[in-house]
């Protein structure tokens, strides 16, 4: 059977985000929590399945809080979406966690909501994802009505990419409800829509489906036609998933064509693609397909060690249609074991799956592999029964193949049970299919169309041989370039070796005597140095000395302001003091300081242009490792706005205060 698919809905997003704290509902402004739906939804993508599903409910709860408070046509239409969205998506989750019946009634919601906003986009997605889950669950009819349903919707919306997977999905269903003809007018309708827009996978895909349809057909070289068609186009856009599917679909071609070695080879080609993904769901096909083909070969060792692989995976995924291809399988294993009890047993649970779910050519397989059995057991008349409901499926559903198994099984019940001439014509019957199906033409048909492939292949492999030969004599040459060329580096490379030897021997030479030249130079800058730092000091203190002298005559101006002088004069004279006081005093000092510490000054400004020239000119002072009494004395200013100031720059240069501010403007 073919490989059901899953339509990925809605909004990529590629940026991870951290949602802010919940702002206290007084402060939330309405349009703004549409963002925040969008940043739940970004962020639910990102994380594992049950985190993701709770914060898709949470974006959902705010969404109907929203919707609650009403407000203008357009704000609810804003909130409605972001609940569809909210919505298909939590479905979604459900679904891949194959919660089937929790994503059902989630995506109800989703049509609810996406009914009020009337928009026929979302009311396609949501009949196409009810659609999926009723597929999954093998509920054929319901998941016909939905697809209709989507498709009406897509075409609606105008929507092509949607109306191609509803026509897809219809023919998934059609085939697996045996209605060939109903399929391949679906999967044709898809390829029209394919083509419409410029879809190429697409089209893949519907070659792909369209062989399944033509191999149950029994139409074989249609089916190989179709593969090859659809496996050229995966391989071109590297859809590895879609490949395997293709292996494992010409593996079952040629099991069914009664070649259970050459179905091997692709069957395991198939699954080792597979076992590279850690895909469970494809492997249960793998396993079953590997399990029949060794049945077939009577390596029953294998066949079961597969079929018990196939089995667990598809009770797991909890797939009816599985489940029962593995049970007829058993059966067959146990059948070729004689054990016809277990065997009936196996058939019969295979056939009520089949019939529980609509799987009408499926069942007619089943029936045929339960009336042999009984056959061989002695219940003629039990099988006669069984034989005949699966002729009647077969009919029902057009498959060739299924009528030939019914007419060759019933042909050898009514022979036993002593009635030759109505053996006679169902052996006739199905001579007649077996000519149709199996003629030497038809075989050779496909072995041509795989020599084609193989021979288009083989083509590309001898283009790729020549060009990797054409390319193997130039790197030859390039190597013996190559080599010339080192030889000639090798012998250049001595020479310069030898000129840079004789070089450094002078520039040693000549280092030595530069060596000595420095250490005169810097000899005679390091007394310079001293001598200047002598001098800055004899400067400091004599410019400490005037300034006390000036502020012990501007206290006694003072008093003389009090006497019989006049104090207008006396204070003029003290204005002018004061006035001479710090300036002369700093620009004495400023040249002094920056010949002792040159850069001082530049770095100070350039790392922190936040000080004012006031607060550098102390930090001059600190770097000379002067207490606040001698730098009050120098600057001409109090000792507690110096306290202040020392303050302001240990906050400005963010130093702490168990650090000390002399250290830190001395590393400056």
């Amino acid at each position: 059977m073919g490989t059901p698919f899953t339509k990925i809905t809605l909004f990529i997003f590629l940026i991870q985000i951290n949602l802010p704290a919940p702002l206290p509902a007084q402060t939330i402004t309405r349009p703004g929590d549409t963002a925040v739906i969008t940043m739940l939804l970004a962020k639910a993508r990102k994380a594992p399945a049950d985190s993701a599903i709770n914060i898709f409910k949470q974006a959902i709860s705010i969404a109907e809080s929203n919707l609650k408070q009403g407000g203008s046509r357009a704000l609810t239409d804003a909130f409605t979406r972001k609940l569809v969205r909210s919505q298909l998506e939590l479905g979604l989750a459900y679904y891949q966690n194959l919660g089937y019946d929790k994503s059902l009634e989630i995506y109800r919601k989703a049509m609810e909501s996406a009914a009020r906003l009337g928009d026929a986009y979302f009311l396609g997605e949501c009949n196409f994802n009810i659609a999926e889950v009723y597929l999954e669950q093998s509920r054929f009819a319901d998941a016909m009505n939905f697809y209709r349903q989507a498709l009406a919707q897509y075409n609606k919306a105008g929507d092509k990419p949607g109306e191609f997977w509803s026509y897809t999905g219809m023919g998934i269903v059609q085939k697996q409800t045996g209605n060939y003809k109903d399929a391949i007018q679906c999967y044709t309708n898809a390829l029209k829509m394919a083509q419409l827009g410029s879809l190429k996978s697409e089209k893949a895909i519907c070659y792909n489906n369209l062989g399944n349809v033509y191999r149950r057909q029994g139409e074989f070289a249609k089916a190989m036609e179709s593969y090859q068609k659809a496996i050229m186009v995966f391989r071109e856009t590297k859809d590895d998933d879609a490949v395997s599917d293709c292996l494992n679909n010409i593996g079952n071609l040629y099991l069914d064509n009664g070649n259970p070695f050459r179905a091997l080879d692709y069957f395991k080609q198939s699954l080792q693609i597979v076992l590279d993904k850690g895909d469970e769901y494809r492997l249960i096909i793998r396993y079953k397909n590997l399990a029949t083909a060794y049945s077939e070969l009577k390596d029953y060792d294998n066949a079961s060690q597969y079929l018990n692989d196939a089995l667990k995976l598809a009770e797991k995924s909890g797939d009816k249609s599985f489940i029962a291809s593995c049970n007829m399988l058993f059966g067959k294993l146990n059948a070729d074991k004689n054990d016809f009890t277990i065997a009936n047993a196996y058939y019969e649970k295979s056939v009520n799956l089949y019939s529980e779910i609509g799987a009408r050519s499926e069942q007619a397989e089943a029936l045929v592999e339960l009336a042999s059995t009984l056959l061989s057991a002695g219940k003629v008349s039990e099988a006669v029964i069984k034989a005949r409901e699966a002729e009647k499926l077969a009919e029902l559903t057009g498959s060739l193949k299924n009528r030939l198994d019914a007419d060759l099984c019933l042909a050898k019940c009514y022979d036993k049970s002593g009635n030759p001439k109505q053996a006679y014509e169902y052996l006739k019957k199905a001579t007649e299919l077996k000519d149709s199906i199996y003629s030497v033409e038809k075989n050779r048909t496909i072995e041509e169309i795989e020599a084609g492939f193989a021979s288009s292949e083989l083509k590309m492999e001898n283009e790729s041989l020549t060009q990797n030969s054409i390319l193997q004599q130039q790197a030859l040459r390039t190597k013996n370039l190559v080599l010339i060329l080192l030889i000639i580096s090798l012998l250049l490379s001595a020479a310069l070796i030898w000129l840079i030897y004789k070089r450094q021997r002078e520039a040693k030479r000549e280092a030595g005597l530069v060596k000595q030249q420095s250490a005169l130079k810097i000899g005679q800058l390091s007394e310079d140095l001293t001598a200047k730092e002598r001098e800055l000091t004899s400067k400091t203190i004599f410019i400490n000395q005037k300034n006390q002298l000036l502020e012990k005559l501007i206290a006694e101006l003072e008093v003389l302001k009090k006497s019989e002088v006049s104090p207008g004069a006396i204070h003029q004279l003290q204005v002018q003091l004061k006035q001479e006081l710090s300036p002369n005093a700093w620009k004495e000092f400023e040249l002094s300081f920056n010949e002792v510490h040159p850069g001082f000054q530049q770095r100070l400004l350039e790392n922190h242009p936040g000080l004012t020239p006031a607060e550098r000119r102390l930090c001059a002072f600190i770097r000379l490792d002067m207490n606040t009494r001698e730098i009050s004395s120098l600057s001409g200013q109090s000792i507690k706005s110096i306290e202040v100031a020392r303050t302001r720059i240990r906050k400005k240069l963010n130093i702490p205060h168990e650090q000390n501010l002399t250290n830190v403007i001395a590393a400056l």
